[in-house]
């Protein structure tokens, strides 16, 4: 956002810009917190999974000293990597979002619940593993799917960003690494701090005319995901209405467009009580 105005009537004052270095506001004590409070800056229906985690080693057994900011879990299964700065970015930041990719992209459900419940034990919560787990679970529309976790999207939010970052963020996009660059900005108005946070990379011409086959594969894995979703709830509201007795055999029947031509139930076992449905 260039410019910002209060406005009464015909009259447009201008609102002064701000950082959050001039306003003594520091990256993980405010920037971060703000982005676990808000996890809609990083995308549409994210699950905070911890914050300031660093706990991993190489194979010889030595603590790695890599911090990762904030990693977050999308409803399509994926993992989102979170990178902060609350000045400029550094002209290699990208290179780091991908090196924390690179370490989460070996993570399991495990893992992550672990990670997910001692998170929310510094901050006070207390959950079991059992619940934690089920949590992440929940989030997911559909099956959990350990290959969509391979493939972490990265987001870096930053209040500007050099041109050796976008221009490397546009080529490592084309080249099928999915990457978000988003700029915070701070401005005062009325003695309050407002701050905004515009996602500048890929806007959405970039997504609609120059989609990178990661980005493809995660739309087609969601509206699969989704589909099973949905399967998956039918059944679940039959059987939460008691509507299906114990012991009772669902029967799919595909609608005609899944191979072209109707497909008829199979005979049902003898002995098993049988429930049509379509999905």
């Amino acid at each position: 956002m260039d410019h910002l105005f209060t406005v009464d009537g015909r009259t447009a004052t201008p609102i002064s810009r701000t950082g959050l270095a001039a306003e003594s506001l520091l990256e993980r004590q405010h920037l971060q917190e703000w982005v676990i409070a808000h996890p809609q800056v990083l995308g549409e229906s994210v699950l905070v999974i911890t914050a300031e985690y660093d706990r991993w080693a190489g194979t010889d057994g030595v603590p790695a000293r890599d911090r990762l900011d904030v990693l977050g879990l999308d409803a399509t299964g994926r993992l989102v990597v979170v990178e902060l700065k609350r000045g400029t970015a550094d002209r290699d930041v990208h290179l780091q979002a991908i090196t924390y990719a690179a370490l989460v992209s070996r993570f399991d459900l495990d893992t992550l619940t672990q990670a997910h419940r001692d998170f929310l034990s510094r901050r006070g919560q207390t959950l079991d593993i059992g619940a934690c787990r089920q949590r992440l679970l929940d989030h997911v529309d559909g099956e959990w799917s350990p290959a969509l976790l391979q493939r972490p999207r990265q987001v870096i939010i930053a209040a500007d960003f050099p041109k050796q970052v976008t221009h490397s963020v546009v080529w490592l996009s084309e080249m099928g690494i999915d990457i978000d660059l988003v700029q915070v900005g701070l401005w005062r108005v009325e003695g309050h701090i407002v701050a905004g946070f515009t996602k500048v990379y890929p806007t959405p011409e970039v997504e609609e005319f120059t989609l990178t086959p990661t980005r493809v594969e995660g739309e087609a894995a969601a509206k699969k995901l989704q589909e099973r979703s949905r399967s998956r709830n039918a059944v679940h509201v039959l059987v939460g209405a008691g509507l299906l007795p114990d012991g009772t055999r669902l029967l799919m029947t595909p609608p005609s467009h899944w191979s072209g031509t109707r497909t008829e139930p199979p005979t049902p076992l003898p002995g098993w009580p049988t429930t049509s449905s379509r999905a």
